[in-house]
Parts: structure tokens; C-alpha cells; sequence
């Protein structure tokens, strides 16, 4: 029969309402998504950046001004510290965003009209958040310096306008971003979508991996592995996790040499946690392809997986300004924890010391995923094609009969036989 327009329009639809996962997938993944990802700015803005305090004057008015930022919506004093080095340090581990410095003698040099500014270090590592926290430090400081403090001093001393700005002069305020001082938009996002890229990829060779040969009737020939699922493992993933080693560290290369992006921290730190991302994808994608009956199932599949992890992994929008069910979400992803271990090594130098529990937390996901896809693989998958091989076997066949030899099949070079 010639086909129509007509007529193919409707099978088409027939096969979209037949096909529950692509159904799925065309009516109501684009809700969700947008659902999800509206979430994620739910908060509008950020606010409650971590701040560390270095109160070297220890005055009313550094207690003030202190309280000042705590009262800010920007910010959160999350902690106390002694000098700008254990400042520098806090910010560096990502324990704090921002840090208050008030110098020594602040209050008296102002008295006395002498320039001695409070300083805030800002990590630049997330243009966000210093945006944030640049703009909210000269809100704090430009209310407390014209309005705060003069009328303390008016209701306290009672002093006029003109003879409040003569015992207090406005505060001087400077601020330093570190990290990214130029704001350079490259050197924050470049890292950020490479790693998603790399995650990308990574996430559809291995889901095919299997999948392919599920498609090819050639599944069959891993039966000899039934006892030994790792090694069936290791066989299908090896050669993606070698790919992306080096596809990692060609475009970081790349980043560095052709686009002149700083790249800091040690190699071992770098190589470290770079394998132990790969691991984890490699995890994740093999579980995949042990639940995808085609290599269609196992794209799909990945995909959405991989589609929000760049927005849930908190590289461009913190974490902590996110709802806390998306929060534990993100956790459950390998990019959140690549993209912070990323950002400490690549862009801020620091060791390996500095994102050992980003890597255990990656070693830990790969180990949970390669664990259950090798579960399944022996008590699950191999088991129904040995239900379906005895279920094929013919019944009732004639006393002294042989049942039918099936040939055995050999691989070149493996040694397997089935």
C-alpha cells in the first residue's frame, strides 16, 4: 500500500503513544526540567556568603561593624580569624566566600582623620559570588559609615551633623578578589564546560558499550564471565576510562596554551582527580547499559542524567543558595563533586590535601555503581539468558535420543567458548 501524509502522520503518533519512554521524554521531561531548573534560582539572589572575621582592633566600632555585616543578608559570620594568612587560607578551602579584615588601631586612626581601610578578600573563583560579595560589602560599609554610626554618636554624645563628621571621618573601604582579580569570564566558566563535555561523552560510550552488544545478539559470549563480573567490568570500561584521561588532559592543554587560562596546582592532585571522576562516570554509564535493552535506551537515558548536572553541580550557582532537596540531588552527582575539586586545584592551586574528600567521594560513587552492574550482571542478567536457553531446549524426545549439540563459538584471542 502507497503511503500517505495522512497515514504517516498517524503511525508516527501510534509509535510516540506506543513508546512510553519516548512519550516520556517529549511530553514531560521539558516540564520537569523547567521545574528543576527554575528551582535552582529560586532564591533570586544569594545571600548568607560564609564570612570569616580578622578583628585586629577589637574596638566598638569593629564590633559594630561586624554586626553590620551579620545583619546584611549577604552575608553569614560563619567564623573568627587570626591574621590574613588563616584568612586567606579559610577562603582558599572554600570554608569561607569572603573575609572581614579591620586593622589594628581602626577606630583611633579615624578619630584622628588618618586613612587605614577595612579590607574584604573575596574568592573570585565564582564570579557570582564575588559580584555578591563586592556589591554587599559597599552597601554594609557605605549604611554604616553615613547613616549607623553617626546616629550612635548623635544619641550618645549629643553631637550635631557638622561635629559628628569631625570625630568620625567615613570609613574607607578597599576590597580584593582573589583568584580571578580581572573578572575574566573565560578562566571562570572555560574548566566548567569542558568538565561537563568530558562527562558527556564519557557517560555514552560506556552506556553503549554493553547495549551494543545486546543489539548484535553477541551478549552471550561473556556467559564464561557469569562467576567473574568484574573482569567482564574492567574489559568494557578500561578503554573509556584511558579515552578520557587523555581527552582531559588534551583540553586542559588546550585551555592553558591556546587560551591562555592560568592553570595552578600540582599534577598529582590534578591526575588524582581526574581518574577518580572518570572512575565514577565509568560507574555510572556501565549501570546504565546493564538497565538499557539498546543503545536508543542508554542514550536516553544519559542524557538525563548529564543534561542538569552542569547547573545541580553548584559551579556557577552555590549550592547553599539552592533548596535543600536540590542540594542532596546534586551529591548524588560525579560533577559536583569534579567541578569543586576542579576549581580548588586548577584555579586556586591548591594539593592535593585540599580535595581528598572530593576524590573519596567520587571513588565511593564508582564503587557503589560498579557493584550493583556487577550484581546484576550475575544474578539478574545472565540468569534469564540461561532460562531462555533451557526454555528453547526441545521436550520429549525419544528414549536413547541425544539432544541437539549446540557449535561452540569462539573469539580470536580470547580463549572464551560457548
Amino acid at each position: 500500500m502507497k503511503p500517505t501524509v495522512r497515514s504517516t502522520i498517524a503511525e508516527e503518533w501510534a509509535h510516540i503513544v506506543k513508546d512510553k519512554r519516548l512519550f516520556a521524554m517529549l511530553f514531560f521531561i521539558p516540564i520537569v526540567y523547567t521545574f528543576l531548573f527554575g528551582s535552582i534560582y529560586s532564591h533570586h539572589k544569594v545571600t548568607e556568603l560564609d564570612t570569616v572575621v580578622v578583628d585586629q582592633d577589637r574596638s566598638p566600632l569593629s564590633r559594630q561593624i561586624v554586626q553590620a555585616f551579620e545583619e546584611s543578608e549577604s552575608f553569614r559570620i560563619a567564623g573568627e580569624a587570626y591574621s590574613e594568612e588563616d584568612a586567606r587560607a579559610e577562603l582558599a578551602d572554600g570554608r569561607a566566600k569572603v573575609a572581614l579584615i579591620v586593622p589594628f588601631r581602626f577606630e583611633t586612626s579615624l578619630k584622628q582623620g588618618q586613612t587605614l581601610p577595612l579590607v574584604t578578600l573575596v574568592d573570585g573563583s565564582n564570579m557570582i559570588v564575588a559580584n555578591t560579595a563586592t556589591k554587599g560589602a559597599n552597601e554594609v560599609i557605605t549604611t554604616f559609615s553615613m547613616g549607623l554610626s553617626a546616629k550612635k554618636l548623635q544619641l550618645q554624645q549629643g553631637l550635631q551633623e557638622e561635629q559628628v563628621a569631625n570625630v568620625l571621618s567615613p570609613i574607607p573601604f578597599r576590597y580584593r578578589t582573589l583568584y580571578n582579580p580581572t573578572f575574566n569570564y573565560n578562566e571562570f566558566m572555560l574548566f566548567g564546560l569542558t568538565g561537563a563535555i568530558l562527562q558527556q561523552v564519557l557517560f555514552l560510550g560506556v552506556a553503549l558499550t554493553v547495549t551494543r552488544e545486546k543489539e548484535n545478539g553477541t551478549w552471550a559470549r561473556f556467559h564464561v564471565w557469569k562467576r567473574d563480573p568484574w573482569l567482564l567490568a574492567a574489559a568494557k570500561t578500561v578503554p573509556y576510562f584511558l579515552i578520557n584521561l587523555t581527552n582531559t588532559m588534551i583540553a586542559y592543554v588546550i585551555c592553558a596554551f591556546v587560551f591562555d587560562i592560568p592553570i595552578h596546582g600540582q599534577l598529582t592532585a590534578v591526575l588524582s582527580l581526574v581518574a577518580s571522576f572518570t572512575l565514577a562516570v565509568s560507574g555510572y554509564g556501565y549501570l546504565i547499559s546493564m538497565f538499557s535493552g539498546n543503545q536508543l535506551g542508554a542514550t536516553q537515558i544519559a542524557m538525563l542524567i548529564a543534561v542538569p548536572s552542569f547547573m545541580l553541580s553548584g559551579y556557577t550557582w552555590p549550592l547553599e543558595s539552592m533548596p535543600q532537596a536540590l542540594q542532596t540531588l546534586s551529591h548524588g552527582l560525579p560533577l559536583t563533586y569534579y567541578l569543586d575539586g576542579l576549581r580548588n586545584v586548577l584555579v586556586k592551586g591548591n594539593d592535593l590535601q585540599a580535595i581528598w574528600r572530593d576524590c573519596v567521594s567520587l571513588v565511593l560513587m564508582a564503587g557503589i555503581t560498579y557493584a550493583a552492574a556487577m550484581l546484576l550482571t550475575r544474578f539478574v542478567m545472565f540468569r534469564k539468558m540461561a532460562d531462555a536457553d533451557d526454555a528453547m531446549l526441545p521436550d520429549g524426545l525419544p528414549e536413547g535420543a541425544a539432544a541437539p549439540v549446540v557449535p561452540a563459538v569462539r573469539t580470536g584471542g580470547s580463549g572464551m567458548t560457548i
